[in-house]
């Protein structure tokens, strides 16, 4: 059996991102024709390129849908009064695709403005998550492990 992730990724793009640079994004969620020239991973490494987060449909692997979203942050507007672009993508990445996937999203993180925590990665053999955090030099998966008992809140709180 294959393992298989769960990509979450959630952040905003600024407002004048380049024109090739939105062109290949809006491709890579399946909202575009393919570029002349892709620039977020060495496509021919991997045997050829595909729309890694087109969504909608439901997760291979994993309960729910895969989905992703580009879309201006019209309520969210920057200081200068540009409007940024807001990103979502969820999507279930097969293991011989992880390596080029996680390419692909330090190409997004290198033109995202978002600082932090941007999303999760987690596995489906052991369940394991790691966060996704940008920072200026690039982005890291830190590790979630609990430590000691974990806190417990019942919802609704009581």
């Amino acid at each position: 059996m294959s393992d298989y992730y769960d990509l979450f990724l959630a952040v905003d793009l600024p407002a004048d991102l380049p024109e090739p640079v939105l062109v290949e994004v809006k491709w890579l969620l399946g909202q575009a024709d393919m570029p002349a020239e892709l620039k977020s991973t060495d496509w021919q490494s991997c045997g050829g390129s595909w729309q890694a987060f087109d969504g909608g449909s439901a997760s291979h692997a994993f309960d729910g849908a895969d989905v992703s979203l580009l879309v201006r942050a019209t309520d969210r507007t920057n200081l200068d009064g540009g409007e940024p672009w807001a990103l979502t993508v969820r999507t279930c990445v097969h293991e011989d695709d992880f390596g080029v996937t996680m390419d692909i999203v330090g190409w997004l993180l290198r033109h995202a403005t978002t600082q932090g925590w941007v999303g999760f990665v987690r596995d489906s053999g052991l369940g394991q998550v790691h966060h996704l955090v940008r920072h200026e030099d690039g982005f890291e998966l830190v590790d979630v492990r609990p430590t000691g008992r974990q806190k417990r809140v019942p919802w609704p709180a009581r």
